[in-house]
């Protein structure tokens, strides 16, 4: 059960206009259970380089490849909006990484 995170940031003076692309995001990609656990569905920081959010998710077994697409179809949803940069990472469970070396939790 791997974890999708989510970073994106953009310049300040564009809060208003994301803010208001996020009401329409929620309402077209709401919460799907079915694919996993959303861990932080928004965290935001406010820095003097702009605005930064993370998010994060744990997939569920045998649901990576949805998943996966559901979050480049949310990022794309914001491509249209200039100054917005983003990525997403796969990250590994401790129970994952400690497998991947033959070993597993007591």
């Amino acid at each position: 059960m791997p974890y999708i995170m989510s970073f994106v940031k953009y310049p300040s003076h564009l809060g208003p206009k994301l803010a208001k692309k996020y009401l329409e995001y929620i309402q077209k990609f709401p919460p799907d259970s079915s694919l996993g656990d959303l861990i932080i569905p928004s965290a935001v920081k406010i820095t003097d380089e702009g605005i930064k959010v993370l998010s994060v998710s744990r997939v569920k077994e045998g649901k990576f490849e949805e998943a996966w697409k559901l979050a480049i179809d949310q990022r794309a949803f914001f491509l249209d909006v200039e100054g917005y940069e983003g990525s997403i990472e796969v990250w590994a469970t401790i129970q994952e990484a400690l497998a991947a070396v033959g070993m597993k939790l007591p």
